[in-house]
């Protein structure tokens, strides 16, 4: 990143970050109190051209976060992306939630009851059974008037080395590694006006394998963030894995972009291994009824095989 010490513009690491000024879209700079390899406490942030320490920024306290415009979906003029909440509130449970003992998630499920706009957001956990073998959390997410915006409910289990038989294991990853696949989507790729901010276009890098945004039907594609979940901290595997998991019905959508709405309003993700390196696949497929409703699911892979899969439930109507 850029900054502005002392007047002099700087190249520095971020190591902590928190927002100082209310950040606003339209804002071009945000005041932040960070900590850097230069050691300064306080620095000016320049937020043009898409350069955003993360998808948000740490605030007051350890329970809050300020919104950037790298979370933008592009269903909305103003609304953040699925994926983006859905690894935000992931990330907040690992580093606030201790266990009892060595445990991964094994199941995820956020419920997301409106849009959220690019607000300040205060997030809430706690653990709503504990144990040795299996931990269950919830979490809420709240905006600065204390609306409810969405839930997660996260499943924990522990882990064990118990090797299975060679015939009980997942299949060899299937399609070719992200080093095989040429990157050619560019910026105009998913939902969106060209040109704006938005969580899958400034946030992550997509490489499609089979299909993808834009072809109708069953999609499978690799996706890694490019950018922290939140501004000074690492991004863990499981955000990286849920991330990428509620982009199944955009890449497997067998209807007209201009004529049809189908949003998910929730999201599940089993996990059975958590991803190693940056990069997730995605193989998606949408399905769809008559009752103005359907369902996208999705399976999960990184270059050494299979991790999990995902569902979503999708909201389906005509554009008005």
């Amino acid at each position: 990143m850029r900054a502005t010490v002392r007047g002099e513009s700087v190249e520095a690491s971020v190591v902590t970050c928190r927002m100082l000024n209310d950040y606003r879209p339209a804002s071009s700079v945000c005041r932040i109190a960070i900590e850097t390899t230069h050691g300064c406490s306080s620095v000016t942030f320049a937020v043009m051209n898409q350069d955003y320490p993360g998808v948000y920024v740490p605030g007051d306290s350890p329970n809050t976060y300020h919104s950037t415009p790298l979370a933008n979906a592009g269903w909305y003029e103003e609304g953040q992306h699925g994926g983006a909440i859905a690894a935000l509130m992931a990330g907040h449970i690992e580093r606030t939630i201790p266990t009892l003992t060595e445990m991964q998630v094994s199941r995820l499920t956020v419920e997301i009851f409106r849009v959220i706009p690019l607000v300040p957001l205060r997030l809430e956990a706690e653990v709503v059974r504990e144990g040795k073998r299996i931990q269950i959390i919830q979490a809420r997410t709240f905006d600065e008037q204390s609306v409810l915006l969405s839930t997660t409910i996260l499943q924990r289990l522990r882990l064990a080395d118990l090797p299975v038989p060679d015939d009980a294991t997942p299949p060899a990853l299937p399609i070719p590694t992200p080093d095989q696949v040429e990157n050619g989507v560019g910026d105009a790729w998913g939902v969106g006006a060209t040109g704006k901010t938005m969580f899958h276009r400034n946030a992550m890098e997509v490489r499609e394998v089979v299909g993808g945004f834009g072809v109708k039907g069953p999609g499978t594609v690799w996706m890694r963030l490019t950018k922290p979940i939140v501004a000074g901290e690492e991004t863990t595997p499981l955000q990286r894995l849920v991330a990428t998991a509620d982009f199944s019905n955009g890449v497997s959508c067998a209807l007209d972009f201009d004529e049809w709405v189908f949003m998910n309003p929730d999201l599940t993700v089993h996990v059975s291994r958590y991803p190693d390196g940056e990069w997730v696949a995605l193989a998606a497929e949408s399905t769809y009824g008559n009752e103005g409703r359907g369902v996208a699911t999705g399976t999960l892979w990184d270059t050494s095989g299979w991790l999990g899969r995902s569902t979503q439930s999708l909201y389906l109507d005509r554009m008005s």
